[in-house]
């Protein structure tokens, strides 16, 4: 390249920049983002049709891949303690069920594509974070009835969970004698398989009609994300929606700190009850928007931003700490939430700056709107 044309360019992104900066004082979502787009058009840089391929190939479809294994695995586990109930087999099939939990937990805020409507795959995998909590009774019931594990409240990993640790070995085992309870996993558990199944197949690269095409090609003939702008919004959306879910359902709705509430405690409504997993689940939570970052969206940041993604990186350091410090010390977020939910409510407190630091710094860096997507000429 001749000397000329690298001085041209310098110039050419300088004024880009100049014009970036002065169109922030409009406060125009929609001015940065087409400003933004000129410039990765130009000098060909990290764009975000590139963040979207990145994400999809090197997150997601590795993700929704490690999960149905780990449900294949959790179906193997299975198998072998319906044909034999002991305290060996017992133990098996509670940790492939943990593993299969913390694998999807990593994965959980991409609720988006056929994770959403009209597969709907999360909320038969995970009904509760869709306010939909498991009912005991009406499982119990449809045991009893030789029922399949159908509709909400009834399936999902949730139950699974509730027909493995709700009680001592001892106690599991004597229930699993009973043939119902046996068939009631194993259509379960198969039910499952079908929906991780399902993520798979829509993400399917060698299918032209699957979703991940349609992510991918963001602005480039998408039905769902007609600007390439749409699909950066879709990510960043994802990311502020998961932490109200967080903030709002995980945490403060159990320990009575949602205005909602009135301080009114309930540890029913803590997730993961029965395995004692919540504290473990949020920081797969966490890692999971680490994930995010280091495939490629801190990239994609620090292009726009130089103080953003130290920042995002520091406080999801001090938001894990402040969740291991409390399993460190209650054991089970019941008893923190009973005996030390003043210490709750600092981690609380880290959570909401992780979700003041996305939904504000983040989403204002790339130029976007909550909720709202603009072409940037990508």
């Amino acid at each position: 390249m001749k000397p000329i044309n690298i001085k041209l360019k310098i110039l050419t992104y300088g004024f880009y920049l100049f014009l970036f900066n002065c169109g922030v004082q409009s406060d125009s979502a929609s001015e940065k983002a087409q400003i933004l787009g000129l410039v990765d058009t130009y000098l060909k840089t990290y764009t975000t049709s590139s963040l979207l391929v990145d994400i999809s190939n090197n997150l997601i479809i590795p993700k929704y891949t490690n999960l149905d294994q780990k449900v294949s695995a959790l179906q193997t586990a299975a198998a072998a303690y319906t044909t034999t109930q002991d305290t060996n087999n017992l133990n098996l099939v509670r940790n492939a069920w943990i593993e299969t939990d913390l694998a999807y937990r990593q994965i959980e805020w991409a609720y988006f594509g056929p994770a959403n409507i009209p597969f709907n795959v999360y909320l038969f995998l995970d009904s509760f974070s869709r306010a939909f909590p498991i009912d005991p009774t009406l499982i119990e019931s449809k045991i009893t009835s030789n029922l399949t594990p159908s509709g909400l409240r009834v399936d999902g990993l949730d139950t699974v969970e509730y027909l493995l640790f709700k009680d001592n070995a001892s106690s599991t085992n004597t229930a699993f004698a009973d043939v119902n309870r046996r068939t009631y996993l194993t259509k379960l558990i198969q039910d499952i398989k079908t929906q991780t199944g399902l993520l798979i197949f829509h993400w399917d690269k060698s299918r032209s009609s699957s979703f991940y095409y349609s992510f991918t090609n963001a602005g480039k003939g998408s039905r769902e994300y007609p600007n390439t702008k749409d699909g950066l919004t879709e990510l960043t959306n994802q990311m502020v929606f998961f932490c109200n879910t967080i903030v709002d359902i995980k945490i403060a709705e159990p320990s009575g700190l949602r205005a909602t509430n009135l301080g009114v405690k309930d540890i029913t409504k803590v997730e993961t009850p029965y395995a004692n997993l919540s504290f473990d689940s949020l920081l797969q939570n966490l890692q999971g928007f680490s994930d995010i970052g280091d495939a490629g969206l801190y990239k994609f940041l620090a292009l726009r931003s130089e103080t953003v993604v130290p920042r995002l990186q520091e406080q999801i350091r001090i938001t894990s700490a402040s969740v291991s410090s409390l399993k460190l010390k209650y054991g089970t977020f019941q008893n923190a939430i009973t005996t030390g939910n003043s210490d709750v409510e600092v981690m609380l407190n880290e959570f909401k700056k992780l979700r003041v630091l996305i939904s504000t710094e983040l989403i204002s860096a790339l130029g976007g709107t909550i909720g709202v997507s603009s072409n940037d000429g990508d």
